[in-house]
């Protein structure tokens, strides 16, 4: 599938099948969902789906719908959302770098959070969190806290 969205190309032959997630139903099953995640070239994430009409890609016409399909660009951090969800944590990964380990701690002082970076910082980012064998996490942790500490001053 090629689409472009908003001036920019996204390719599926191009690209890297980063993962692949169905619902179980049959093709022929009214309800079937299927999605693939994909990054282009230059770093860009963005998810193909296809479904039958009454599934997440159905297209209406009129009193009737049909079976569909959709190519939706993604933030990198929308990217791993769907990754955590829907691959398995090898595959996770193996495309957003090691997922540090559960503290009993982190459910009580840590909140999940979305933000969209610069694919540069993202990747000097897990660059240095994987040779420093640091958590990305904690990195942020750090230099959010050094920000807000000189903010203060």
């Amino acid at each position: 599938m090629r689409k472009v969205i908003n001036g920019r190309t996204y390719n599926t032959a191009t690209s890297k099948l980063v993962g692949s997630w169905d619902n179980g139903f049959y093709g022929n099953d009214f309800r079937r969902c299927e999605e693939d995640l994909y990054k282009n070239t230059k770093g860009a994430y963005f998810l193909v789906g296809e479904s039958g009409p009454m599934g997440k890609y159905a297209v209406s016409h009129g009193n009737e719908t049909s079976g569909g399909s959709d190519l939706i660009p993604m933030p990198t951090a929308e990217a791993q959302e769907w990754a955590e969800e829907h691959l398995t944590a090898d595959e996770y990964e193996a495309e957003f770098g090691e997922a540090e380990e559960a503290e009993p701690s982190d459910l009580a002082t840590r909140e999940r959070v979305t933000l969209v970076l610069d694919n540069e910082i993202i990747a000097k980012f897990r660059a240095y969190s994987k040779a420093t064998g640091t958590p990305m996490s904690r990195l942020a942790d750090a230099a959010i806290g050094k920000f807000l500490d000189e903010q203060e001053k």
